[in-house]
């Protein structure tokens, strides 16, 4: 390994709508080695120039966060004009992976881990949402894509929220570049839909929609199609999760009705009161619960359906990404680079599955552009939607290591 070359790809995890996700080990001084997570942004986003301002802000601004329940992030550099994030690798599932293990095998999450796993989350989102700078300015941080698949448990346990660096940025692209980058619309607030003043509690419904869905087994908001998803979460009608999960207790409902409120002024103000609560429950519900009860939930998950890239591509994949790492070097905070235009990935580097995707998962990535007007009625003068783009759903689905 050369001496510029601080990292070395060991393999691919993931590959979404923005970006692919790959194992790496990173080179220190007297033979240090670390694995690292690397998320390599599309080569054709690396040419929108706003998206990418916005993106550098808000990398480097996750790079301030350090909280056990939030995924550093080591380093924000660029190779042969393609941007990379450098962040804490991850051994285990993500959250999403966990609940539709337990949906297909019929296993039910102890609601004592459920709720557990929630406090977690919540933790991680107060943290972020109250920091400060060195100044003492409030940096008013909101994740805005709190989904599952956001949510990362190590084999440990451990509950890590991942993804604050490209929240925003997401959202700008979404309003720019309509079909490209959205949401996922079965996590998303009824303000956002319809499209008034966000803040910080639209994580907290995202975490009570979360919550719900692991006490529940099933999903909150899922339509037969994105448009009825829309119209689900513009409603928020909640079930009452006791006719579904017996073991619920009246006081945990009550809880993420809280968190699930549709106005948002009747709604928890902050995850940090959402956490307390949940915590107090706990410890009246009389059930011990910890990082290890957890843990056994993502082994049972895990059971060696690890995705990884196919043994035939990988280390093709990884010779590219070596050699566009031997330029890889980190950004200064004030730097404005743009990107080249010329890039030794001219397309993205995509597996694909010979299966369809399933119907209305309510994963899917859509504009949020007209869709307020959409839940009003329609517009004989409007265009019409498009249809399904990439989905990002999977940005890390598949952060498993066997």
């Amino acid at each position: 390994m050369s001496e510029q070359q601080r990292y070395r790809v060991i393999k691919r995890l993931a590959s979404g709508g923005m970006a692919e996700v790959f194992v790496a080990e990173s080179a220190g001084i007297e033979g240090f080695r670390k694995q690292v997570a690397i998320k390599r942004v599309l080569p054709q986003l690396s040419k929108k120039e706003q998206f990418i301002a916005m993106f550098l802000d808000e990398a480097r601004l996750s790079a301030h966060l350090s909280h056990s329940n939030v995924v550093s992030v080591f380093d924000i550099g660029v190779g042969d004009g393609t941007y990379f994030i450098v962040m804490e690798y991850v051994e285990g599932a993500d959250l999403k992976g966990v609940m539709d293990y337990s949906r297909k095998t019929g296993m039910v999450i102890p609601v004592e881990a459920a709720a557990y796993v929630a406090t977690r989350i919540c933790q991680g989102l107060a943290y972020a949402h109250e920091l400060r700078d060195r100044e003492g300015k409030h940096l008013q941080i909101i994740h805005r894509d709190i989904t599952p698949a956001n949510v990362l448990i190590t084999r440990y346990g451990e509950v890590k929220i991942v993804d604050f660096g490209l929240a925003k940025a997401s959202s700008q692209l979404a309003e720019s570049d309509a079909g490209v980058i959205k949401g996922k619309f079965g996590y998303l607030a009824p303000e956002t839909v319809l499209e008034n003043p966000v803040d910080q509690r639209v994580d907290v419904f995202a975490v009570g929609i979360i919550l719900w869905e692991m006490l529940a087994g099933r999903r909150l908001f899922l339509g037969e199609t994105d448009f009825q998803t829309v119209r689900m979460v513009r409603d928020a009608v909640v079930p009452p999760l006791a006719s579904i999960n017996p073991a619920v207790p009246q006081q945990l409902d009550d809880l993420v009705r809280g968190a699930l409120a549709r106005d948002p002024e009747a709604r928890y103000a902050n995850a940090r009161d959402f956490g307390r609560d949940l915590t107090r429950f706990l410890y009246r519900f009389g059930r011990p619960v910890g990082d290890d009860d957890v843990a056994e939930l993502v082994r049972a998950a895990v059971g060696g359906d690890a995705v990884v890239a196919p043994v035939d591509g990988i280390k093709k994949i990884a010779e590219m990404i070596d050699l566009v790492l031997l330029e890889f070097r980190s950004l200064t905070k004030d730097e404005g680079e743009k990107p080249a235009s010329q890039s030794l990935f001219p397309e993205p580097l995509t597996f694909h599955s010979s299966a369809p995707p399933p119907a209305g998962d309510g994963d899917s990535d859509m504009s949020l552009g007209g869709l307020a007007d959409e839940l009003e009625g329609p517009d004989p003068e409007a265009t019409p939607a498009p249809e399904e783009s990439g989905s990002v759903a999977g940005w890390f689905r598949g952060l498993i290591s066997r």
